[in-house]
Parts: C-alpha cells; sequence; structure tokens
C-alpha cells in the first residue's frame, strides 16, 4: 500500500469518525432546517429532512463497518491471514441494511425475479447504473441472500468511502482509475476475474455512469468525434440508456470463459442520481422493479468483435424494456 493510500484511507475514516459525533450534536438544528426548506418548497413529503436522517443512517453503518474491519484485521494476524467469508458476512450485512434503510426513509422498494433462476455457478453481472443504489443491490442480493462471494469493478473515487475502500479491497474488487491506462486496467479486470473462487459472482457497470441528459449529451458528442458510426447511431435509438462501453466487460469474459452472463435492468431511479431530481422523486412513489435475463455462455458468440455488438444489442433491447415500463407508469409519453 503507498503513502498516498495510507493518507486517502487516514483522511476518509477521521472525517467519517468526526462526521457522526458532530450530526448527533447538532441533528435537531438541521432537522428544523430542512423540515422548514421542504415546506417553503412546498415538498410536504419532506425530502430533505429524509436525506438528512438517511445521512446520519450511513454514517452509523460506516463507524460499524470500520469497527468490523479493524476487529477483522487484528484476529487475522495483522492483515495476513484475512478471512473472506468473514469479510463477506459484513459486507452483507452493509448492504441489506443500508437498502433496509432506504425503504423505510426513502421508499426504496424492490421487486425482482426469483433468485433460483440465477446460475449456481460462476456469472458475469452486467448491469445498468441509474444511481448509487443501484449499486448496493446486487452485493445484497448476491452477499445476503444468496450468501455468494461478488466482485465489483468500480470507479476508483469510491475508495474515498471507508467501508467499500477496506472491504473492497480486501474482496478483491478492482477500483477504476478512469482516464488512465486503458491496457493495465483491463489487464486487472481479466486478473480479477480469473482469481475469482469458484461460485463467485462478478459485477459490472457497462454504461460507465449514470444515464442523465447531460451524459447522454456528452457520450454522444464523444462517439460522434471518435468516428463510431455503429455506436453512435445505436446510442441514438436509446431512449434511456448509454451505450455500453465493451472494453470492461470483454475483459471480465476473457478472464472467465467457463461464466455465464446475467443481464440486470430496473425501472423507478430514473432522476435520482442528481440531488435536485432526488429531492423531487423522495420518497419514490413506485417500487424498484429489478429484472434479469440469464444468457448460457455456449449461447454467446466467440470473437470479440462479435461480443461487443452482442452486449450492444442487448442493451437496446434492456432501454426497450425501461422504456415501456415508464411509459406504463407515465413517466415517458408515448409515441405516436
Amino acid at each position: 500500500m503507498t503513502d498516498r493510500h495510507l493518507l486517502r484511507r487516514a483522511l476518509s475514516i477521521s472525517a467519517i469518525a468526526i462526521a457522526l459525533p458532530l450530526w448527533l450534536l447538532t441533528v435537531p438544528l438541521w432537522v428544523v432546517i430542512a423540515v422548514a426548506v421542504d415546506l417553503i418548497g412546498g415538498l410536504r413529503q419532506l425530502p430533505t429532512l429524509r436525506l438528512l436522517l438517511f445521512f446520519g443512517v450511513y454514517l452509523v453503518h460506516e463507524w460499524v463497518g470500520v469497527i468490523a474491519a479493524t476487529a477483522l484485521w487484528f484476529t487475522g494476524r495483522f492483515g495476513r491471514r484475512l478471512n473472506a467469508d468473514r469479510h463477506r458476512r459484513v459486507q452483507a450485512w452493509w448492504a441489506t441494511s443500508l437498502l433496509d434503510w432506504a425503504g423505510g426513509l426513502l421508499g426504496v422498494r424492490l421487486r425482482f425475479d426469483d433468485l433460483s433462476e440465477l446460475p449456481d455457478t460462476t456469472f458475469i453481472i452486467f448491469s445498468r447504473h441509474a444511481s448509487m443504489i443501484d449499486a448496493v443491490v446486487p452485493a445484497a442480493l448476491v452477499t445476503g441472500r444468496l450468501e455468494r462471494l461478488i466482485r465489483y469493478v468500480l470507479k476508483k473515487e469510491l475508495r474515498w468511502d471507508p467501508n467499500l475502500d477496506l472491504f473492497g479491497g480486501r474482496l478483491c474488487n478492482h477500483f477504476v482509475t478512469r482516464g488512465g491506462d486503458t491496457e493495465a486496467e483491463e489487464a486487472a479486470i481479466e486478473q480479477m476475474a480469473t482469481d475469482a473462487p469458484p461460485g463467485a459472482v462478478l459485477a459490472i457497470f457497462p454504461e460507465g455512469t449514470y444515464s442523465t441528459p447531460s451524459t447522454r449529451r456528452r457520450v454522444l458528442a464523444s462517439l460522434e468525434r471518435a468516428g463510431e458510426i455503429k455506436a453512435l447511431q445505436r446510442a441514438k435509438r436509446m431512449a434511456t440508456l448509454l451505450p455500453p462501453k465493451p472494453a470492461g466487460a470483454l475483459a471480465m469474459l476473457r478472464g472467465r470463459p467457463d461464466a455465464d452472463v446475467v443481464i440486470v435492468g430496473h425501472v423507478g431511479l430514473e432522476g435520482v442520481a442528481e440531488l435536485k431530481g432526488l429531492r423531487q422523486r423522495l420518497p419514490l412513489s413506485h417500487p424498484v422493479v429489478i429484472r434479469w435475463w440469464v444468457h448460457r455462455r455456449a449461447d454467446l458468440p466467440t470473437t470479440e468483435e462479435e461480443l461487443a455488438d452482442w452486449l450492444g444489442q442487448r442493451w437496446l433491447e434492456l432501454d426497450r424494456w425501461v422504456g415501456a415500463l415508464l411509459t406504463d407508469r407515465g413517466v415517458i409519453k408515448p409515441s405516436r
């Protein structure tokens, strides 16, 4: 671990250590301010107050997680022999408990398919990405309900969250440096997949970021500048999603040629990636519907060019599914 990593970890853990006592001391004042802001803005469901309380819940979870990580470090012979299953159980608690609290405070109610439909061997999740909430869902379902190890590909900035940093590192997740050495990142993702134990689940978000009007404009402009005509045409046909970036997904597939693929889509978290949209939509009025499509590896193409095209086609199908549900909910007006 480099000095820079140690400094980041010291700063992030110190910030959490200070933030919780400070939140507890000042929360009565913030409650008054939050309620006043909501009522003046005509927000009778008090979304700002709900976010304030959920922030306190998050801080408690961070405290408990850091304490648990410290205890596991000592019992694991000062980090020399860490127990992966104990770390998985803490990760499961952290993810499922946060989602439970999000359900009570933010109205995040999950509806999903039968988990028995998922492969009982190693599989790779390619998931839609609309907010930080959907990033927690695979961990809650896989580690919590299925009691299986999951390894993520995440952006490096998330290491500023102490629990994601500590447990993510120990459970061999890969944190991508965006704009870094592409070949090195792909090699690291491939190695992560290769090293995953039998029965583990691998997860990546091929869109790379949340789909918002601004990110869609940015992605379309980038594809046009790069002269990627086919990808640009496909992206323009999408109403809600971003086109998938295939590099990381292909690296995972190379690393685990035995793994099936599960495409994960969801509807209900649109517009909550940004604070303004989040406050306008809380508590969520509709459940978050999660659906997955299992693709056996033997049914997939074999060349990388064909696999990239296959992934793009699946994303077009996913976009149509998302659009149909949003139309049913009145979020999107039906086309004439």
